[in-house]
């Protein structure tokens, strides 16, 4: 696999990325159990550098993070791409109380976001979906 790093791309999304993964990471669990991912249009992968380089940046963006044990996944669809990023380090004693309370609260907003569209028809972005990931993923690469 031919590095990346020497692409300017590749900067600029290792310059992205620290803030959106350090947000994916539940408060009070000292950075362990983030995970991220992003839903791009084909024009938008091309973009960034195709779906190698996208994930190269997150793991190099991990890294600086101190994620050292992540699993990355990406797929090229009909109509666009789906990448993404999951700290698979081992999780300290300490901090797992809260990060199962942190996904216990993620899914309960969900739940409860789709029931308030259902009743009043209108559409709500639930925190921290792939929807709102997406959308500040491209607002950072906007403001670089």
């Amino acid at each position: 696999m031919p590095s990346h790093t020497a692409d300017p791309r590749h900067t600029h999304l290792v310059a992205v990325l620290p803030p959106l993964l350090t947000r994916s990471c539940p408060p009070r669990a000292g950075g362990f159990g983030g995970a991220w991912e992003v839903r791009l249009t084909r024009a938008e992968t091309e973009d960034v550098g195709g779906l190698d380089l996208l994930r190269s940046a997150m793991r190099t963006a991990a890294r600086s993070l101190g994620w050292t044990r992540v699993e990355t996944y990406g797929i090229a669809t009909l109509y666009g791409a789906v990448a993404g990023i999951v700290d698979r380090r081992p999780v300290p004693e300490e901090f797992a109380a809260a990060i199962e309370r942190f996904r216990e609260e993620r899914m309960r907003a969900a739940v409860e976001t789709v029931y308030r569209n259902r009743a009043d028809g209108r559409q709500r972005a639930v925190p921290g979906s792939v929807f709102v990931t997406t959308q500040e993923f491209r607002a950072a690469l906007a403001a670089r």
